[in-house]
């Protein structure tokens, strides 16, 4: 039995559904700690609660939006800049919790502070998360514009943490990777296993997961479109017959997902690959001022799995639109990318396999002896 360390970001729901995916599989074999801060701690912390599985709260970086819902870049820099000031602090009192339990491996979903613990006191670790698809993807396809900010969003990513061992990425899609990359594993979404657990059905509503800061014309639209929807995170600011309005209830999304028609959300990449994975076509509309979202939001598109659209110019016809195609973004669905849960899996256990041995090789050489084949595994 290892002990392992993973932290994720506490920004969204994504890094703590991908982290819970793997972990459900870990904590069989061996002892898990989480680090978490803000949203994904507070999703976490209830379900782990008496578990076998410690969660401990620490400081992370976050979104700041504007009054419109729009990602709000300047203000998001600024908190950020105050908290990386404090951030040799933090790792100080990060390096005194992990010499107390010295960890086996640490493992990483996009959160900045325990690797950079980790390469402090010299423990290997791996790298689990989407956003570095922007450090490893080729992405020759983008259009110019977004080429450019996927550039300078992978400048960004890449000053998060280095040293990694291994590097997976988590992704509903998956172009080729750079040249060099092969320190980089690609796989589909982690999936829950409430998510794995469900069969698809057909009923006559759209399921929409949306931010409560969505403008109010991407509602108008949605209650005209002429199909019921079930919206989940605004408020009920817009009341209508076709509208109805549900609290953020991680099970009741998950029924509706597996029984809607098609999904209008976001486009997170951790809600499209459940979607996709229940063969449910997507309509995205990604955060004003998301660029990650925008690039997920084309690579909807160009895989013919759903329309990606604004949602400051989103019309009811643009929904109908997208209701007439739907059986042609179903086929297109039906040749999506396999959960990637078993695969992570394999490739923790398999490099904590080759820690064991590398650990057994250096303690033969301590005391004089020699491995068995003279090498020591890499």
């Amino acid at each position: 039995m290892a002990t392992i360390f993973y932290s994720m970001a506490g920004e969204g729901r994504g890094h703590a559904t991908r982290v819970k995916a793997i972990v459900e599989s870990l904590r069989v074999r061996h002892r898990v700690v989480l680090f978490a801060s803000g949203q994904a701690y507070d999703l976490l912390e209830p379900f782990y609660a008496g578990s076998g599985v410690q969660i401990r709260r620490i400081e992370g970086l976050s979104f700041c939006y504007r009054g419109d819902g729009k990602l709000d870049y300047l203000q998001t820099g600024r908190e950020s800049l105050l908290k990386i000031l404090r951030l040799k602090h933090w790792i100080e009192e990060m390096c005194d919790q992990v010499r107390a339990d010295s960890p086996d491996l640490v493992i990483s979903d996009f959160e900045p502070l325990l690797p950079r613990v980790a390469k402090k006191l010299g423990i290997p670790f791996l790298s689990i998360d989407h956003q570095h698809f922007l450090t490893s993807y080729s992405l020759r396809s983008l259009p110019f514009l977004q080429r450019i900010k996927a550039f300078l969003m992978g400048l960004v990513v890449s000053q998060f943490y280095s040293g990694q061992a291994l590097t997976v990425i988590s992704s509903f899609y998956s172009p080729p990777l750079r040249w060099g990359k092969s320190d980089v594993r690609q796989v589909g979404v982690l999936l829950g296993q409430d998510i794995l657990n469900e069969v698809p059905s057909e009923e006559n509503f759209l399921l929409v997961y949306l931010r409560r800061e969505t403008p109010q014309r991407v509602l108008r639209a949605l209650e005209n479109c002429g199909v019921p929807a079930k919206i989940y995170g605004p408020e009920n600011a817009l009341a209508g017959p076709n509208l109805s309005f549900h609290s953020l209830d991680r099970a009741a999304f998950v029924r509706d997902l597996a029984r809607c028609r098609a999904l209008v959300s976001t486009a997170g990449n951790q809600v499209v690959g459940e979607a996709l994975h229940l063969r449910k076509p997507v309509l995205v509309m990604p955060e004003p001022g998301n660029w990650e979202q925008g690039i997920n939001g084309f690579f909807v598109e160009e895989m013919g799995v759903g329309k990606c659209h604004s949602m400051l110019s989103i019309r009811s016809n643009s929904i109908r639109s997208f209701l007439e195609n739907l059986e042609s973004h179903r086929q297109a669905v039906n040749v999506r990318r396999p959960s990637g849960n078993g695969e992570v899996s394999q490739i923790v256990e398999d490099f904590l396999i080759k820690l064991q041995a590398l650990r057994g090789a250096k303690i033969v050489h301590l005391v004089g002896g020699n491995p068995s084949n003279g090498e020591v595994p890499s």
